[in-house]
């Protein structure tokens, strides 16, 4: 059969199969019942067989037409469902969205955002993926990240930007470290010690940071290990090994054998983005940067 019949078509002989009634058929169509009846005839024309025995006393089903209904039937249902589904992902309500992160959103703020929008869109599976800043930002340039936490400043005008939060940097050493009973530090006082920092490789952005911080002010500082991850740089802390600036949310999440202090003389603020390609929304991401501005309003 070179021709399809058209769903209009379809439709109407699908209601004469349920109501085996050309007049009730008609009366729900809201058409003529003469047009009905040469809609089906131009059906059965189509397809070569006949569909529906007419007798002046009933209507019923060949063989075909029991056939033919139950498989248009199942195939409405299932253009139904189609169109269901597709409309809950048009509204970023289902799919999948690819979230890139680093260490400073990695304790509180990615999984509080994370959080909030599972609670609201279950169906929208999040992928999780470690990346150091710079590496967010070539993954959001090639359409592999949707999404990216990463350590600003940040502008470029492929991207859109929101800032969630902003801190000062604070020193943090160990627990019995001659400093830990001083209120605060200075930056020449922390640079008359080693220090522990992320290595190049892992925390690039976040090393340029550090070292203008203390250049600015007319310190240089001496690395004496790095670390590839947080975890580490607070081992490394944490065994007297040297002192780290980190962001003020780690004083939420310190261990016992860690202080931390505030630095009297910085004025410079860490700031956690988030960053996406203007060039891939989609509803789902647009629905996790609205989530996202609800729990960290206030900062453009």
């Amino acid at each position: 059969m070179a021709v399809l019949p058209n769903s209009r078509d379809i439709e109407a002989f699908n209601v004469v199969a349920v109501e085996l009634s050309f007049r009730r058929a008609a009366e729900r169509l809201a058409i003529d019942q003469s047009a009905l009846s040469r809609r089906i005839r131009q059906l059965e024309d189509l397809l070569g067989y006949q569909l529906i025995r007419r007798t002046t006393r009933e209507v019923s089903l060949t063989a075909a037409g029991e056939i033919f209904h139950e498989r248009t039937r199942l195939m409405r249902d299932q253009i139904a469902t189609a169109v269901r589904a597709a409309e809950i992902a048009a509204e970023g309500k289902a799919g999948s969205l690819r979230v890139g992160y680093m260490s400073f959103a990695a304790m509180e703020i990615m999984p509080r955002i994370v959080r909030e929008f599972t609670s609201r869109y279950p169906d929208i599976e999040l992928e999780l993926q470690y990346l150091r800043t710079q590496g967010q930002k070539i993954e959001l340039s090639r359409n592999n990240l949707d999404v990216g936490f990463m350590l600003g400043p940040f502008g470029h005008p492929q991207f859109d930007v929101r800032t969630l939060v902003s801190e000062p940097p604070v020193a943090i050493l160990s627990a019995d470290h001659r400093l830990a009973t001083r209120h605060s530090l200075t930056l020449s006082e922390i640079a008359a010690y080693p220090m522990v920092l992320g290595t190049t490789a892992e925390w690039d952005t976040y090393r340029l940071f550090v070292d203008d911080m203390f250049s600015r002010e007319g310190h240089t500082i001496s690395v004496s290990y790095e670390a590839s991850n947080a975890l580490g740089i607070l081992g490394l802390v944490s065994s007297g090994l040297g002192i780290s600036i980190y962001s003020q949310g780690i004083a939420r999440f310190q261990p016992r054998t860690i202080m931390t202090k505030a630095i009297s003389d910085c004025h410079e603020r860490i700031t956690t983005l988030l960053a996406w390609n203007r060039a891939y929304k989609t509803p789902a991401l647009m629905n996790f940067v609205e989530v996202a501005e609800e729990l960290y309003p206030g900062i453009t």
